[in-house]
């Protein structure tokens, strides 16, 4: 008895021990205390990512605006009124996109060719210097100082897009997710139908097969945006609506493992200086349930297009695809 006793603690030791390892796996801090680089193998533990620009948009218009670049923060610890850029990142996504493209992204950030390079790991001091210079003309592809060897360092995959029309039906923008072999794991698809006031994408995966519907919740038969107002417990998501990641087929959302438990790309509040001085959007990607890392790359493609398409320069309105 005694011995069956002691096989029974031994057992629900090794069981909490295994229990701890898998919730740190999920963590994994280098020696510094930072996370470990997002790779793929990691991708595949994430429920949720925040996906911030790094890049402020404040003082920005026609030649002087640049390439628009992003940092990865790998949960939903976020405050309201915290700055994303203040959390440990573990991932960064820079853009190349041409001087003549960037121009005009202004007033049509939708329409503009461009491709964003993910990478894992730390973010170099180029990008994370980027915002010193409010009028910077930058006529390369890149920041000036980032260089070859951090633009091919640890790269996990591509997003991609052709030249488009902004949010319209006559060449709807898209973004192509490619892997670190530059072969293609699917797209986001900007979807133009009758409901033209309501924001909605298709993810499509590598067979070319329809994954997922992306968008908000409606009112008034399906033809409006439904606002969302949730208080103070929101974490920095008040006001800001969800575009709900949903079944292809029947438009029923798609359970998350995330604390929302519908997996949805939500705008954040990123405080008063973010919001209204620099201009720098933050969100928060909720994966669905069972998800590849194939699948939530293309994800994060999608939460960027989003940006791009709708909410990369809506300050009060915007145009040409900028704004809602």
């Amino acid at each position: 008895s005694l011995k069956l006793q002691n096989m029974h603690f031994a057992i629900n030791f090794l069981n909490s021990i295994i229990s701890i390892s898998r919730k740190m796996s999920k963590i994994q801090p280098s020696s510094s205390g930072a996370p470990a680089p997002l790779t793929m193998e990691r991708m595949e533990t994430k429920d949720e990512l925040i996906v911030a620009q790094s890049t402020s948009q404040c003082c920005r218009f026609l030649c002087f605006q640049p390439s628009i670049n992003w940092v990865v923060n790998e949960s939903d610890n976020f405050i309201p009124g915290t700055n994303p850029h203040d959390l440990p990142h573990s991932a960064w996504i820079h853009e190349e996109s041409t001087f003549c493209m960037r121009t005009w992204s202004g007033c049509m950030p939708g329409c503009r060719e461009t491709k964003y390079v993910q990478h894992a790991g730390s973010v170099p001091p180029a990008i994370l210097d980027e915002n010193k210079n409010c009028f910077s003309c930058q006529t390369g592809l890149v920041p000036e100082g980032l260089s070859e060897a951090d633009r091919a360092k640890d790269v996990v995959a591509t997003h991609e897009k052709g030249q488009t029309c902004g949010a319209c039906c006559c060449v709807p923008p898209y973004l192509e997710t490619k892997d670190a072999s530059g072969k293609v794991i699917g797209r986001t698809e900007f979807i133009c139908d009758w409901c033209i006031f309501v924001p909605k994408f298709d993810v499509i995966d590598t067979d070319g097969n329809r994954k997922y519907r992306i968008r908000p919740d409606t009112c008034i038969a399906g033809c409006c945006v439904m606002p969302r107002c949730d208080g103070r417990d929101s974490k920095g998501k008040c006001c800001k609506v969800p575009f709900i990641v949903r079944d292809p087929d029947t438009f029923e959302p798609v359970p998350s493992p995330a604390k929302e438990g519908k997996a949805q790309v939500t705008p954040l509040w990123a405080g008063w200086a973010n919001e209204c001085c620099m201009q720098k959007n933050a969100y928060h990607t909720a994966f669905p349930d069972n998800a590849s890392a194939q699948e939530k790359l293309i994800l994060m493609g999608s939460t960027i297009l989003l940006d791009v398409v709708f909410l990369e320069q809506d300050d009060g309105g915007g145009g040409g695809g900028g704004g809602q």
